[in-house]
């Protein structure tokens, strides 16, 4: 029988980073590999994290502003997690196996339950925060199927996810290359935060079985007009069309609310949910729905399996989703953002003051802020373009990038700006200090009063 030449698990510590890097190239993305490498990301090795911090193989301790786009709200491995995962593998617990109820999948939809409002009960497991969407807008359109309803109505601004049904409802200025590929029919574009539009089409039509949004866009920290989403969620119900609220990036928390809808006073029909609830450790999604809607759909005998995912609801990732929620409540993690949130922002309006030719404006609500900054190209002007003929297509995003660049390598702060437009997301995990945020915000000062044009001009030189 062939023996295929493969890399050893005990191997992994002894490889070279430049190894490492090779691998990445050749067997997954080059493109990522590039980008992050101009950043100065790609040639550390990370051998440990651990709450706020990541520790190199070189010995560099960086401090995580980045928060795992969300996914750390618990910060890198809680020692809580790692026991919960130790004590489920030591006991040898079921994890998969269709035949039997499982114990932790029960008690982690009973304890979401809890959390949620009353009136949102049941829930259903899956993978991913793009199937979550997926799986609530079959659910929405199964309920309204009889009514002849089948139009979903999104957002601009909203971010559901990378598959075809999520690439269809998130909105244009979230979704770079969805030309490429075919849409799903029936989906209606409206502009956040504008009532008038939808207050017109649910008018209009009568075919409009669901509306899907994020209650604050999260990237972007941006909140909606007071009473947004109160009179959005009245207009639905009058007509008859569902609500599913997206809290996949802004649950658990990360606001200063347990939930993001919270602040628009409302409870939806639908609320998705992923990345935090893992703890860190686990890949767990999922959505949570009002009764009647279940009891019309999945509830009835005949179609309880029309809906299912062979990894959804798997023990581990259970027990592990079990207990990031205990941590959450046990440590006041959701009041600590708040607090927290609150001076950060006031910090960031200090940067905003000093700093004016560069930032435009900064928002942060709780712990999910972001930086958004003067166009990259108004920035640097016409003599940064004409040192590099060509450039300006290729600068959206420019100005970000080098401050996360000289934030990582002179002061050892990890942020990412991922290449959206001129904004720089700030999202700690949850457990962060008040010296924290001073020691990011001394650091970003430093970088702000720094020959910006030689920054922006030695990253794009990396690039060259």
């Amino acid at each position: 029988m062939e023996k295929y030449n493969l890399t050893q698990l005990s191997d992994i510590s002894d490889l070279a980073q430049q190894e490492v890097i090779g691998y990445y190239k050749k067997y997954i993305n080059p493109g990522i590999a590039f980008f992050l490498k101009v950043l100065g990301f790609a040639q550390h090795k990370i051998v440990k994290s651990e709450g706020m911090y990541l520790y190199t193989e070189s010995g560099k301790k960086i401090m995580d502003f980045l928060g795992g786009m969300s996914v750390l709200n618990h910060g890198h491995n809680h020692p809580r997690i790692l026991k919960a995962r130790r004590n489920f593998n030591k006991n040898k617990r079921l994890e998969i196996c269709k035949a039997f109820i499982s114990q932790y999948q029960s008690v982690l939809a009973k304890n979401l339950a809890e959390i949620f409002p009353e009136n949102l009960q049941y829930s259903f497991f899956c993978n991913s925060g793009a199937e979550a969407n997926e799986g609530a807008l079959k659910i929405a359109l199964l309920y309204q199927r009889t009514k002849s309803k089948d139009k979903v109505v999104y957002t601009d601004l909203g971010y559901h996810g990378k598959t075809f049904a999520t690439m269809s409802v998130s909105g244009s200025f979230s979704r770079p290359h969805r030309e490429l590929f075919k849409q799903i029919p029936g989906c209606i574009e409206i502009p956040f935060g504008d009532i008038d539009t939808f207050a017109k089409i649910s008018k209009e039509r009568n075919d409009l079985a669901v509306v899907i949004l994020e209650a604050i866009k999260a990237d972007l920290a941006l909140l909606p007009p007071p009473g947004y989403l109160k009179e959005l969620y009245s207009l639905c119900q009058k007509n008859g069309i569902l609500l599913i609220v997206d809290e996949i990036f802004a649950g658990f928390g990360r606001t200063g609310k347990m939930f993001s809808f919270e602040y628009g006073d409302i409870v939806p029909d639908i609320v998705t949910f992923s990345k935090s609830l893992g703890g860190g450790k686990a890949s767990i999604a999922g959505y949570i729905v009002k009764p009647q809607i279940f009891k019309k759909t999945y509830g009835q005998l005949g179609n309880c399996t029309i809906h299912t995912t062979t990894f959804g609801g798997l023990g581990e990732e259970c027990a592990t989703a079990i207990e990031a929620l205990n941590i959450i409540n046990d440590d006041g993690l959701v009041e600590n953002a708040r607090v927290q949130g609150e001076y950060l922002l006031s910090q960031m309006r200090y940067l905003k003051a000093k700093y004016p030719q560069y930032i435009k404006e900064v928002r942060s609500v709780g712990l999910l802020g972001t930086f958004q900054f003067r166009n990259s190209a108004d920035i640097f002007g016409p003599a940064f373009l004409k040192r590099i003929p060509g450039l300006k297509k290729g600068m959206t995003g420019l100005f970000p990038a080098a401050v996360a660049s000289e934030l990582f390598k002179k002061h050892n702060i990890l942020i990412y700006s991922g290449g959206k437009e001129d904004y720089l997301p700030v999202n700690p995990a949850l457990i962060v200090k008040r010296g924290e945020i001073d020691s990011f915000i001394k650091a970003m000062d430093d970088v702000l009063g720094r020959n910006i044009f030689n920054l922006a001009m030695k990253l794009t030189l990396n690039v060259v």
